[in-house]
C-alpha cells in the first residue's frame, strides 16, 4: 500500500497536491464548525458583522492591490480614531497561485490614491516591512486583521507575525478554501491558538469563500 502511494505522489504535481491538501484540511478540521455558523449573501453583510461603526478599530489588511476592500472597510467605519493600515508590494503575486501565475494583481507599483486619512498603506514584502507595521499599530482599539493575500506561505507568515501582538482579535480571510485553510491550519498547529469561526460567505459550489473568525494567541 505504502509503495502504491509513493508511485501516486510521484505522478502528482507538487500544486496539484497542494491544492488537494487544503480541500482535505478543510474538511477534516473546518467543515463541521463552519456548518453552524451564520451564512451571509455578500462580502459587505460579512464584513458589517465584524465591524461596528462607533467603535475605535485597528485594522490591518495584507493585501491591497487596488485598495477596494481596505476603503470599504473603512467606509463602515465613522470613529475617526480608528486606523486603517493596508500592507502589499503593488507588484503582484511573488509566486504562481493556482491559475494565476507569479505577477499577477501587479498595479506596477502604485498605491492607491483614498481621500480618508485613516488609511495608511505600508509597501513591500510583508517580512521586509513587518517592523514598520508594528510600530504602526496603535495600541488601543479592537484589531481587526483582513487576510486576503491568497498564497499559503504570505498568509502563514502574516498569522505568525500577529500571533506575536499577543492579542485577541477577528480575522477575515478572503480565500479560504484553499491556501489560507492550510495555512490558518498549521499556525494553529504550531501556536496552539484558539479559532472560533463567526460566519462565513459561501462561494458558488458551496465552500466557504470567505470566513470571519476570533483568533485568541495563547497565554491569553
Amino acid at each position: 500500500m505504502k509503495s502504491i502511494l509513493r508511485f501516486a505522489a510521484t505522478r502528482v504535481s507538487e500544486k496539484t497536491y497542494e491544492r488537494l491538501l487544503a480541500h482535505s484540511v478543510l474538511k477534516e478540521n473546518f467543515a463541521d464548525e463552519l456548518q453552524t455558523v451564520s451564512t451571509f449573501s455578500t462580502h459587505k453583510e460579512l464584513w458589517r458583522s465584524a465591524i461596528d461603526p462607533t467603535d475605535k478599530i485597528v485594522f490591518i489588511e495584507f493585501g491591497v492591490h487596488t485598495g477596494c476592500s481596505i476603503k470599504g472597510f473603512a467606509e463602515m467605519n465613522a470613529n475617526p480614531q480608528s486606523v486603517f493600515i493596508g500592507l502589499d508590494s503593488f507588484e503582484g503575486l511573488p509566486e504562481d497561485w493556482g491559475v494565476m501565475k507569479k505577477g499577477s494583481f501587479d498595479v506596477g507599483g502604485a498605491i492607491p490614491k483614498i481621500d480618508d486619512p485613516r488609511i495608511k498603506f505600508i509597501k513591500g514584502w510583508f517580512q521586509n516591512t513587518w517592523d514598520e507595521l508594528e510600530k504602526a499599530i496603535p495600541r488601543e482599539g479592537k484589531l481587526i486583521v483582513h487576510y486576503d493575500a491568497d498564497l499559503y506561505s504570505s498568509t502563514l507568515f502574516a498569522l505568525t507575525k500577529i500571533d506575536g501582538l499577543k492579542r485577541p482579535y477577528q480575522a477575515i480571510f478572503d480565500e479560504f478554501a484553499g491556501h489560507e485553510a492550510r495555512a490558518l491550519r498549521n499556525y494553529q498547529q504550531s501556536y496552539c491558538a484558539t479559532v472560533e469561526f463567526k460566519g462565513k460567505q459561501n462561494w458558488a459550489d458551496g465552500y466557504p469563500g470567505r470566513v470571519l473568525c476570533n483568533i485568541r494567541p495563547v497565554g491569553l
